[in-house]
């Protein structure tokens, strides 16, 4: 599922606030809950920067919806999406929840929650455009990362555009890994840094960074291919992708020639050849036709060769 932690406009003509009459004429209430596939998502309105200055009976609707989510079995889980996320991770704070007392008290309602339930909840956020996940007390809050604008933080740290794709296990309590995000970040062009050749039974650590478009100002930024961005590695059929020491095990009993781990980006030689790795990306090339849309792939090969001692 596709949700975008996004906000009903509330400025008017000159970027002068207003309210949100012609949206709630058109669409009803902005904040609204609806149950899919055992998860139960509450979407609220910050866009006055607070809950209760935006519309104060979110607040008992938020606090009926755990209330009635903790007694229906149907319910697995709890989504809870914000424009505002309750913690600004850039250093200005100027992003977040302008209430703290109300932050404290939504973060209170969600701790609760899961400790009395053992069921599953999460907060989503946007405003500060850094994607970013801290936790609390086991309820993860994540800050979604621009997907046109630009952002506010320094690549490095989640400062990229891009966008989240959620998987969520409802077989799954809370103390276990329950949900799930895909961080996919937009880019025009991938570099990614790897050796000719390795020694059997070396290792080398791979890097790399995406080129995407600054935003709406001009330009470019290279953002490096790592957390928080999620990099999607590929290779040819003699690698083996995977981590820990089973996983090489398993690899070299294969006969593959090499084997890299994702999360240390980490490949290590295991037998004479050569093998291809790839990293893909969602594209953000300029539009000419329908293949500028295709994703954007780049791909090394790498000659795993004997050493000195073999």
């Amino acid at each position: 599922m596709l949700l975008r932690a996004g906000q009903p406009r509330s400025y008017g003509l000159n970027n002068v606030q207003s309210d949100l009459t012609n949206f709630t004429e058109e669409f009803g209430k902005p904040y609204r809950t609806f149950d899919h596939k055992g998860t139960r998502f509450i979407l609220l309105a910050s866009s006055l920067g607070s809950l209760r200055g935006t519309a104060w009976d979110q607040l008992p609707m938020l606090q009926q919806a755990l209330a009635d989510a903790e007694k229906d079995r149907s319910v697995r889980n709890v989504m809870v999406f914000a424009h505002h996320p309750v913690d600004d991770p850039g250093d200005a704070k100027s992003s977040q929840l302008g209430d703290r007392d109300e932050a404290a008290l939504v973060e209170h309602m969600l701790t609760d929650f899961r400790n009395s339930t053992g069921k599953g909840a999460a907060m989503v956020g946007s405003h500060a455009q850094i994607a970013d996940v801290h936790r609390l007390e086991g309820v993860p809050y994540m800050v979604l990362p621009s997907s046109g604008k630009d952002p506010y933080g320094t690549p490095d740290r989640g400062g990229f555009t891009g966008w989240v794709d959620w998987s969520v296990d409802s077989r799954r309590t809370a103390k276990q890994q329950w949900v799930e995000a895909d961080v996919r970040a937009f880019a025009q062009s991938i570099t990614l840094n790897t050796p000719d050749s390795l020694e059997i039974g070396g290792t080398a650590q791979l890097s790399g960074s995406i080129v995407q478009p600054q935003g709406v100002s001009a330009g470019t930024r290279t953002v490096p291919l790592r957390y928080p961005m999620s990099v999607d590695w590929s290779g040819s059929s003699n690698l083996a992708i995977g981590s820990g020491k089973e996983a090489v095990e398993a690899a070299r009993h294969k006969g593959k020639v090499a084997i890299f781990d994702p999360r240390t980006r980490t490949l290590t030689g295991l037998r004479r050849g050569s093998v291809t790795i790839s990293v893909t990306n969602d594209s953000m090339r300029p539009y000419t036709d329908e293949s500028s849309l295709a994703p954007i792939t780049t791909s090394n090969t790498i000659q795993v060769v004997p050493g000195s001692h073999h």
